[in-house]
């Protein structure tokens, strides 16, 4: 009796096991289907736009302007780097040699290298600072001719100019409607347009990049480590993603379109918005949501507290002046008919009769030394007070344009023009951001540079008791300035997010295109 039960169940369980395999082969031969009609759409595209004279055109225009800006740029980065190396040399000789005190106020030795990728990238000047924000912060950031120039304008309009037509100039010759008719999804279609489409529009991006890069590799005074070659996969790696946006862009507007013409007209239409109206209006919105005094105003708000303040140290040496003469008399009457030897005015005076009578009569130099005392203590008060007025006018001034700068910043990352540049520029460290993390290193710098200066100063001291600041200061041991790459996890950490947003781009053409393609009208 269980003999059969157990024979019944074994044939059963053998039975729906073919069932099963004979389920998973059909699915897999479906997919090995699906993919080889995939492969042909992607390859049909793919012949189409190499085959075709912008094709040519692209490679050509890319090859050319590629070539001519790696030759430019890096002989304009040696003599840069030659440049460098004499101030840097020529520092090393004044403080080695020239020193004073006074001198090295103006002379401090950090100097910024130019940035290794300016063969490729025109990076923004040690001079810009945020003051010259004031007006439009944000055409700064978008250079002349180089690499950015090729990827957000040559490359942006190719990839108008390959998709475009990629939907409506199908339907129009006909060959859109053949395909569907033949039981092709639209889906297939799409993808296949998508990725054929990109492949051939990649081809004269990636063979103009590898030949400007063999130029900077085999050029001898550029030097490129690791660190910079990760960074170069990097910034291609968001090239592609801002050009597959472009070429995204024409997918949807051909989705929506019936005519190649009204299709190319509202793709270029487009991308004047986004590349060239957007990012240049933002700065022009921002100034007017957030206002910021002009510099000559600042100026002439710190100049006005300036003699103010002036006025009240005038103020305050009389009052001390009619102190000492209320309380020295006489004695004090010696000090002013000598011009008070020099003690307020360093033009006027007789400096050195008044320290003979300090010399030869103690209580008279108990007075001057009184008087200096309260003078200098009354002139530290004063200025002080005057110096936190005028830092906190020029803070609040920095704070506001700091404020500008952001809000149009953001407003700008409307355009995938300005988010591609923050993250080019952030990862090739030629950006604000690289020149804000200088400004930190030369501030990093400083404390113990003039630490040493002041060891040095106290050790002149006890070697020479007529040390002054005019004096010779021998810095020849001086701790050399060198600058740093930031780190490359915190380059990620700044441009991920605007990389976020092109990719965001992308997801959004991508359905909307989607969306058009799967309502379209193929007769």
């Amino acid at each position: 009796m269980l003999k059969p039960i157990i024979s019944r169940e074994f044939l059963k369980n053998i039975l729906n096991l073919r069932w099963l395999k004979a389920i998973i082969a059909r699915e897999l031969l479906n997919i090995r289907r699906n993919l080889r009609l995939l492969k042909t759409i992607i390859a049909r595209e793919f012949l189409n736009n190499i085959l075709n004279l912008r094709f040519m055109i692209g490679l050509v225009l890319c090859l050319i302007i590629t070539v001519a800006c790696t030759i430019i740029l890096s002989h304009d980065y040696r003599q840069e780097l030659a440049d460098y190396n004499i101030r840097v040399n020529l520092q090393d000789d004044f403080l080695s040699n020239y020193a004073t005190r006074g001198r090295m106020f103006r002379t401090i030795p950090h100097q910024k290298p130019p940035e290794r990728f300016r063969p490729l990238i025109i990076g923004i000047s040690g001079n810009e600072n945020s003051r010259s924000f004031d007006d439009n912060p944000l055409p700064i950031l978008f250079p002349p001719l180089d690499f950015l120039f090729i990827v957000t304008i040559i490359m942006s309009l190719l990839a108008i100019l390959f998709s475009y037509d990629a939907i409506a100039g199908e339907r129009q010759r006909g060959t859109l409607r053949l395909v569907i008719a033949n039981s092709v999804s639209r889906t297939k279609i799409l993808f296949g347009k998508f990725i054929g489409g990109t492949a051939s529009l990649l081809i004269p991006f990636i063979l103009a990049l590898l030949v400007g890069v063999l130029y900077i590799n085999l050029n001898p005074n550029i030097q490129w480590d690791g660190l910079a070659w990760v960074e170069l996969v990097l910034l291609t790696a968001a090239s592609i993603t801002f050009i597959m946006l472009f070429y995204l862009l024409g997918l949807m507007v051909s989705a929506f379109s019936r005519y190649s013409a009204t299709s190319i007209l509202n793709c270029l239409f487009l991308w004047a918005l986004l590349i060239l109206v957007i990012p240049n209006v933002c700065p022009y919105i921002s100034a007017q949501l957030r206002r910021v005094p002009s510099i000559r105003e600042t100026e002439r708000q710190s100049e006005e507290i300036g003699q103010a303040y002036d006025e009240v140290s005038r103020q305050r040496r009389k009052e001390i002046v009619n102190k000492f003469r209320n309380d020295y008399g006489g004695l004090f009457s010696k000090l002013e008919s000598l011009g008070f030897g020099k003690i307020l005015d360093d033009e006027i005076g007789d400096k050195e009769k008044v320290e003979e009578l300090a010399a030869a009569d103690p209580e008279f130099k108990a007075m001057v030394d009184a008087f200096r005392r309260e003078l200098d203590q009354a002139s530290s008060e004063v200025r002080g007070t005057e110096r936190q007025e005028t830092d906190k006018l020029w803070g609040d001034l920095n704070t506001k344009v700091a404020a500008q700068t952001k809000l149009a910043k953001n407003l700008a990352c409307i355009s995938p023009l300005a988010n591609f540049v923050y993250v080019a520029r952030d990862l090739t460290g030629t950006g604000l951001r690289s020149l804000e993390y200088f400004e930190k290193t030369k501030s990093e710098y400083r404390r113990p540079f003039w630490r040493y200066v002041s060891k040095k100063e106290e050790d002149a001291r006890k070697n020479d008791p007529t040390y002054t600041d005019d004096s010779f200061l021998d810095l020849g041991d001086y701790p050399r300035f060198e600058f740093k790459e930031d780190a490359l996890k915190d380059k990620l950490t700044e441009a991920l997010p605007y990389w976020g947003i092109l990719v965001l781009f992308n997801v959004v053409f991508f359905v909307a295109a989607f969306a058009g393609f799967m309502r379209y009208d193929v007769r």
